[in-house]
C-alpha cells in the first residue's frame, strides 16, 4: 500500500508540470492577439503581399483547423496581386502531423486533469485535513524543482542555438521531413519565420516558469502557515 502511495505521488509530481506546459502551449498557439503582434513585429503582410485584416481571417481558419473545428485547410485568400489557394500542398500535409500533435496533447492533458483532480480530492479527504493540505504543499515544491529545472536548462539551450533543438525537436516528433519547406513555394515558411517559433517557444517558457513559481511560494507559504495537528 505504501508503495502504491508513492507512486501515485511520483504520478502527480510528473503529470502536474506536463500539463501546465500543455496548457501554456494552447494559451499560445489559440492566441489571436499574439499571432497580429508577431505578424506586425515581422512585417509578414508586406512580406508576402497581403493585408493585416486578410492575414488574420486566413490565420484564423488555420487555428479553427487545429481546434479540430475546420475538416482542411482547402481555402484561398487575396492577395495584393490575386486569390489565389493560402496554403501549398506540402503547407497542408505538414498541418496533418501539426493538429495530430495538438489532438494528442489536448487528449494528454485532459486525462492527466482528471487524475490530478481525483489525487488532490483523495489527499484532502483524509484527515486531519491540515496534515493533508502540509503534504500537498511538500508536493508542490517537489512539483516546482520537477517542474522548473528543465525548462531553465532548456531556455538556455534555446539561447545558444535555438535552430539546433528546434531541428532536434521536429526529428523526434515527425516521422517525414515535410517541416522542411521551400520558402518560395509553400506559405507556412514565409508567414512563420524562425524568429516567430522563437518568440513563441520563450513566451511559453515564461508564462511556464511563472506558474512554476507561484507554486512554489503558495506551497512555502501554506508549509508556513498551516500547522500539524
Amino acid at each position: 500500500m505504501k508503495t502504491a502511495r508513492v507512486v501515485f505521488a511520483v504520478l502527480f509530481v510528473i503529470l502536474m508540470p506536463l500539463v501546465l506546459l500543455l496548457t501554456d502551449v494552447q494559451l499560445v498557439a489559440y492566441d489571436r492577439d499574439y499571432y497580429r503582434a508577431e505578424y506586425d513585429k515581422y512585417g509578414i503582410p508586406e512580406h508576402i503581399g497581403m493585408s493585416m485584416d486578410n492575414l488574420m481571417e486566413s490565420t484564423e481558419q488555420l487555428l479553427l483547423y487545429l481546434e479540430n473545428k475546420r475538416d482542411d485547410l482547402n481555402f484561398k485568400a487575396p492577395f495584393n496581386h490575386d486569390e489565389e489557394e493560402f496554403f501549398s500542398p506540402r503547407d497542408k500535409l505538414h498541418m496533418i502531423d501539426v493538429r495530430g500533435l495538438f489532438v494528442k496533447g489536448h487528449l494528454f492533458r485532459n486525462i492527466s486533469l482528471i487524475y490530478i483532480a481525483i489525487f488532490i480530492m483523495l489527499l484532502l479527504g483524509k484527515k486531519p485535513f491540515r496534515n493533508q493540505l502540509r503534504k500537498l504543499a511538500r508536493y508542490g515544491i517537489a512539483v516546482s524543482a520537477a517542474g522548473i529545472a528543465p525548462v531553465i536548462v532548456l531556455i538556455i539551450l534555446m539561447k545558444v542555438d535555438f535552430y539546433r533543438y528546434f531541428t532536434v525537436f521536429h526529428e523526434i516528433f515527425f516521422t517525414n521531413d515535410l517541416w522542411l519547406m521551400d520558402p518560395a513555394a509553400d506559405r507556412l515558411i514565409n508567414i512563420f519565420p524562425q524568429d516567430f517559433f522563437t518568440d513563441m517557444a520563450f513566451s511559453i517558457s515564461y508564462l511556464y516558469i511563472a506558474e512554476m513559481a507561484a507554486i512554489l511560494i503558495c506551497s512555502l507559504i501554506a508549509l508556513k502557515l498551516v500547522k500539524s495537528d
